[in-house]
């Protein structure tokens, strides 16, 4: 589904380069649930927002289902990130004012597509919220906003889910809620990758990608 060949990335500041990535090669099958773990520095976001297509690569070539996107700009990265990928991230980002239906359906509303209740509110049962449906983001617990994200996440119906330490702000017992929802996305079909600092919780994932000073270990 997705591949990088001799994927670059490097940042200038000033006159300093900064070089992130450094001839990464890699696979992603339809399906899979992958972690990405390192050091601080090592190249992890970098990575994700390359697979996110949320940056293009300094060199090297990235393909989604055989199509070549490092080149591209504007509309079309923008139609291959609505209709492939939904992002998850660590601090959540729901809008404060507004309820977890009209969140989740946000994604809809910026792709111009219907928001079809139906669908809108089987995600926020799938992710375990139905009673939850018309609270805001105030009322919710750290666990519940976090669910709340991955469903808005699903609401383009993407293929890959590319998760930025999703647990990272969370306690023990909603960080496993969280990787569990994230698991079963995984066996529904959904290619996921999730960075994360957590060990215990990459090592569960099907592959563990382990970056350092912008390389894959191996």
């Amino acid at each position: 589904m997705i591949e990088l060949r001799s994927v670059e990335k490097v940042y200038k500041r000033g006159s300093e380069e900064l070089h992130a990535l450094k001839g990464i090669d890699l696979d992603i099958g339809k399906g899979e649930f992958i972690s990405i773990v390192g050091p601080s520095g090592a190249g992890k976001s970098s990575l994700l927002h390359i697979l996110g297509c949320l940056d293009r690569p300094t060199s090297g070539a990235v393909r989604f289902d055989g199509t070549n996107v490092e080149h591209m700009t504007g509309p079309g990265l923008d139609e291959i990130r609505r209709r492939k990928i939904g992002f998850v991230f660590q601090q959540f980002y729901l809008m404060p004012g507004l309820s977890v239906f009209d969140n989740v359906a946000l994604p809809r509303i910026f792709s111009k597509a219907p928001a079809d209740k139906e669908h809108i509110l089987s995600l926020v049962d799938m992710v375990g919220l139905k009673g939850r449906v018309a609270h805001l983001p105030s009322q919710l617990s750290g666990g519940e906003m976090q669910r709340v994200a991955i469903a808005r996440a699903l609401a383009n119906s993407p293929e890959i889910v590319l998760a930025d330490e999703p647990t990272g702000n969370l306690d023990t017992e909603n960080s496993e809620m969280i990787f569990s929802l994230l698991e079963s996305l995984s066996r529904r079909g959904f290619t996921v990758v999730m960075v994360t600092h957590n060990n215990e919780l990459a090592g569960r994932t099907g592959r563990t990608i382990t970056l350092r000073d912008g390389r894959i270990k191996f």
